[in-house]
């Protein structure tokens, strides 16, 4: 006999367990894919779950997709708010804004060949809702510079700029990572990948080089 009391706990939890099936599937198949050529038959085998779950749980392939994409940028865009809005010299808050960043594109291996696509097509799949999760990572950082600035610790630079420079290295790495764990056993001397710690810390080193006040 099943407890009527648990069904609701049950059946909530099985929601949970399906919805997140659904969303790995679809982060796996978009960035192996492609929007246009990501097929919902394929995310829904590999989650093992009836197709039309998948649009009970997220209303259509498009609304799937940008929920990928808006999974990285909530999460980075209120780590880098948290950043620019709490104690620390700019300097340390710029640290922590590439670590955050770094740290979840790296447990997100879908991301970056995902937003590489975006960028190379022109964003044609972002909606409104979409750019603004987006653009609340470089505001923040657009404020940690602008501390900076005002503190005498950073050079007059443009953040926008700075932030595109930032931007494409931290994605062109783990796109790199992503091809040589795909590709080693095929082509030998293609190298290894690097730790994350290394980069990062590289990354530091060069933003703060970049945006030095010092002569």
């Amino acid at each position: 006999m099943v407890n009527k009391r648990g069904r609701p706990a049950a059946n909530a939890a099985a929601a949970r367990d399906s919805h997140a099936a659904i969303f790995a599937a679809a982060a796996r198949e978009f960035a192996d894919r492609g929007y246009e050529a990501g097929g919902v038959d394929r995310i829904a085998a590999t989650a093992r779950v009836n197709k039309a779950m998948i649009y009970y749980h997220f209303g259509s392939k498009l609304d799937l997709y940008l929920e990928v994409l808006r999974d990285m940028f909530r999460t980075v865009g209120a780590r880098a708010r948290a950043i620019a809005d709490g104690p620390g010299t700019a300097v340390e808050k710029l640290d922590a804004w590439i670590l955050a960043i770094v740290e979840e594109a790296n447990a997100r291996p879908w991301f970056p060949p995902i937003m590489l696509r975006e960028i190379a097509g022109g964003g044609t799949h972002f909606d409104a809702d979409t750019l603004a999760l987006m653009n609340g990572i470089y505001s923040a950082v657009r404020d940690v510079i602008v501390q900076g600035q005002k503190a005498g610790a950073f050079r007059d630079a443009d953040p926008l700029l700075t932030h595109m420079t930032i931007m494409p290295a931290i994605l062109i790495f783990f796109a790199r990572q992503r091809l040589v764990a795909q590709q080693r056993r095929k082509v030998p001397g293609i190298g290894a990948p690097r730790a994350i710690d290394d980069f990062i810390a590289h990354m530091q080193i060069s933003v703060r080089r970049m945006l030095s006040n010092e002569k």
